[in-house]
């Protein structure tokens, strides 16, 4: 059985990267009858559930155990979850990956520090295609604004981050662990996000 496409959705909160999961979920489903399932990160794990705690700001670690517990959920993540969807021949779409690991935990510490405790889950997995929605961080302020109460932990640290992220990609792309990145602006219509994504991924595996 061909194993499935793993794809990675990254971007601000507010991006509209969740958004645009769902419509190539139902794309694929839908349209293009291929199995699919949907997962994010944090997960559902231990880890996980303590991870989004701390992002909500119920609970408060040090910089070093946040990066500790979301590479210990995401080791979780791939055992219990992402791996055995894959090998079933089921595509794998993932709100949030290793690439959020390295922007947000890099504003407070080294990628070093944040590729080693990360180094064997990226040995056993790392996404087919990656898709960044690379939206200004004052329109997805905006957007949280309006669909959620109350702040989380990096609301207002967006310009970082979004910086963070691009210096995630070179990072880890030196170290030959980035494959078909695809980036796309967030300013436009979601239709038109859309059908960029789909046909990047049309050409790139699908």
């Amino acid at each position: 059985m061909k194993k499935g496409l793993f794809i990675v959705f990254e971007g601000l909160d507010g991006s509209g990267k969740t958004t645009q999961m769902n419509a190539l979920y139902n794309y694929l489903t839908k349209e293009k009858d291929i199995k699919c399932r949907k997962e994010r990160e944090p997960s559902e794990s231990l880890p996980g559930a303590l991870a989004r705690s701390a992002i909500k700001k119920q609970l408060r670690f040090e910089p070093q155990t946040m990066a500790l517990l979301f590479a210990a959920d995401r080791y979780e993540h791939i055992i219990h979850d992402i791996q055995p969807y894959l090998n079933s021949g089921a595509h794998v779409l993932c709100d949030r990956y290793v690439f959020s690991n390295f922007a947000y935990q890099g504003l407070e510490l080294d990628f070093e520090t944040i590729y080693g405790v990360n180094k064997t889950a990226m040995e056993m997995l790392m996404p087919d295609i990656t898709v960044f929605i690379d939206t200004e961080p004052a329109e997805t302020l905006e957007r949280i604004g309006k669909s959620r109460v109350g702040n989380e932990l990096f609301d207002k640290k967006g310009a970082a981050v979004r910086e963070s992220f691009y210096k995630a990609f070179d990072f880890l792309g030196e170290k030959g662990l980035v494959k078909n990145l695809l980036i796309v602006k967030g300013n436009q219509t979601a239709e038109a996000i859309t059908s960029e994504i789909i046909e990047y991924i049309e050409r790139n595996g699908l």
